[in-house]
């Protein structure tokens, strides 16, 4: 409580520096993205189940439509906010396509952000790079391999995804920046809920705290950077354990190349997983409206399985292709992935190519 209640003074002070008022109201703009793509999967072996056959063409798309706005203050003061539809169809019973929703306060100060938005240890981990705008080996959003995975790899430590939250970010100093948020359930407002739920315990992890570090620094044609994330939250009796996640990442690039990567560790994976682990690194290479770049991503759990004891998972994936870019935010790009996960011998490949838009 003494932690929210300075954030709130750090505020108000903020806002009283000067007359907070502003010449015109906000004016939202229209911006968000389209990324289609079709595959073409190769001696797969995805655990579809017996008696079942595999698709060898799949297709696949990922859309947003995004609506911002924002307005700066006499005092230097900006104050904005964001909304993010999914630009697609959501099956649930609420029908709800409305993917984050927030407001933030930008000034001397930092940022501050609230509502429902991914914390720091969603927004400051740097990992691999890659030539392609939604397929990766490492907390990837398309995945024409999928069923090959237990679980996926994943360094981000993404925990408290878009729970209702408190976000704070300091202004960048000698290249350091560093970042705070709170949570104080997993869940989003959603539906007629106006406050999240009020009694302590109704949802599985609660008093979620994310921590966060980067350092950004460039000289003679070469760029540096690093990030630290850290992720905590208490288990109310039913999850199976309290949250501690962390992570790290660097990359340097030059003369067109970008070579990055991370390493994570988790203990929030799902119940019966004790201890998970994943690590990527790749690299990328641009020149005019083309980019290469290959990654390789892996991840080993220790699982708890109440007939065979504890038992050690790995799943390996590596992607690589070569991106062009059309102008105008237009991009496509072929690429070829290849991924293997021991929890079943699973195994596939696919060839793909992706195309996309931002507007």
């Amino acid at each position: 409580m003494k932690k929210l209640l300075g954030t709130t003074a750090l505020v108000a002070a903020a806002f009283a520096t000067a007359p907070a008022m502003a010449a015109d109201k906000i004016k939202m703009k229209v911006g968000g993205y389209f990324v289609g793509a079709i595959a073409a999967v190769f001696d797969a072996d995805l655990g579809a189940g017996a008696g079942t056959d595999e698709r060898t063409i799949r297709f696949a798309r990922e859309a947003e439509v995004h609506f911002k706005g924002s307005t700066t203050l006499d005092n230097g003061v900006e104050v904005g906010v964001k909304f993010e539809l999914e630009g697609g169809d959501d099956q649930t019973a609420t029908f709800d396509n409305l993917d984050e929703a927030y407001i933030w306060v930008e000034g001397a100060f930092g940022e501050f952000q609230f509502g429902d938005q991914d914390g720091v240890g969603d927004q400051m981990p740097i990992v691999a790079p890659s030539p392609f705008l939604e397929h990766f080996a490492n907390d990837t959003d398309l995945d024409p391999i999928g069923g090959v995975f237990d679980g996926g790899i994943n360094t981000v430590p993404d925990f408290s995804g878009d729970s209702t939250k408190i976000i704070y970010f300091t202004p960048r100093l000698a290249g350091f920046q560093a970042g705070l948020s709170f949570a104080p359930e997993n869940s989003e407002l959603s539906g007629d809920e106006t406050y999240s739920d009020a009694i302590s315990g109704d949802d599985t992890y609660e008093n979620i705290f994310e921590a966060g570090l980067t350092w950004e620094y460039g000289f003679n044609g070469v760029d540096l950077g690093a990030s630290f994330v850290y992720v905590t939250a208490e288990d109310n009796g039913v999850a199976v354990n309290d949250v501690d996640d962390w992570a790290v990442g660097a990359s340097i690039g030059f003369a067109g190349f970008t070579v990055g990567g991370a390493y994570g560790e988790k203990e929030s994976a799902s119940s019966g997983n004790e201890e998970y682990k994943a690590w990527d690194i790749g690299v990328t290479y641009g020149t005019g409206p083309w980019t290469f770049g290959v990654e390789y991503a892996a991840a080993d759990r220790d699982e708890n399985n109440a007939l065979a004891g504890v038992q050690e998972i790995d799943d390996t994936a590596i992607i690589g292709g070569v991106a062009y870019s059309l102008g105008g935010g237009a991009n496509v790009s072929l690429g070829y992935k290849y991924g293997e996960g021991d929890a079943n011998n699973r195994e596939g490949s696919a060839l793909f190519t992706e195309f996309g838009v931002k507007f």
